[in-house]
């Protein structure tokens, strides 16, 4: 993904964890990621590598799934919201200030992935990716992955490269910032989160240790070595191999 402080319009620039017990959470992926913690608003806290923003948790009631939410940057989040309802998708959130970072609001696409906007002001996003428990990369997964593309081209401006075998590289602004492709259709629409790791068999067997579980992987893969992993909530994400002069010693 794009270095942090270069999130064009669409690029995923920030994720959340949303699930019921934060201190958990807290232990899970300090333990997992190296993680430092700051508490921010009442019950919820911004992840840190190095000093950076790299993530935040916030608290659900028990009924809801704890799942991560990807959020795509947008100069204009009033404009942003208008597309999303025009094109078919819902507002679950209506646009809100975050103290000092800027503003967001939540939504659900036409195939039914939630997903978040982000107008940073002064934080951009993640101030740290592409190295070792940092963000590294999104996809876009659905039964209807034509629906998924027209839909974010028609609010985002997203160019694609040629499909290949049901996969799309999305481009903003010319360069990459997400994938988009199918899922089997017994699944639900969504939007995958993918961790950097310096070693993907190593942060595996850690997620096992720390109560989480493996859902496939590691294996190799055309983008490095990959794992599919839920946490200790059951909330997905991947593990992927660092991309090449990523540093750091975290899992």
């Amino acid at each position: 993904m794009p270095k942090a402080g270069r999130y064009h319009e669409g690029v995923p620039c920030w994720v959340v964890l949303t699930r019921p017990d934060v201190t958990r959470a807290q232990h899970f992926y300090g333990a997992l990621f190296d993680w430092d913690f700051v508490p921010t608003s009442p019950g919820e806290v911004v992840a840190t590598r190095h000093g950076a923003q790299v993530a935040a948790i916030v608290p659900a009631s028990a009924a809801e799934p704890a799942a991560w939410i990807t959020h795509l940057a947008c100069g204009d989040l009033n404009r942003s919201v208008v597309l999303v309802r025009a094109h078919g998708g819902r507002i679950t959130r209506e646009p809100y200030q975050v103290p000092d970072q800027g503003r967001a609001a939540l939504a659900v696409d036409p195939l039914g992935a939630p997903f978040g906007l982000w107008q940073g002001d002064p934080v951009e996003g993640s101030g740290l990716v592409n190295e070792p428990g940092t963000l590294t990369w999104n996809e876009h997964l659905s039964p209807d992955p034509d629906a998924a593309r027209l839909f974010y081209r028609r609010v985002f401006g997203y160019g694609y490269d040629r499909p290949r075998a049901g996969h799309t590289l999305a481009r903003a602004a010319g360069l990459p910032a997400c994938g988009i492709g199918p899922v089997d259709g017994q699944r639900s629409a969504s939007w995958r989160t993918h961790f950097a790791t310096a070693d993907t068999d190593r942060a595996a067997d850690r997620v096992r240790a720390l109560g989480g579980s493996v859902l496939s992987g590691p294996e190799a893969t055309p983008f490095g070595r990959s794992a599919l992993v839920r946490d200790d909530a059951d909330a997905e994400f991947v593990l992927v191999a660092a991309p090449a002069g990523g540093a750091g010693d975290a899992a």
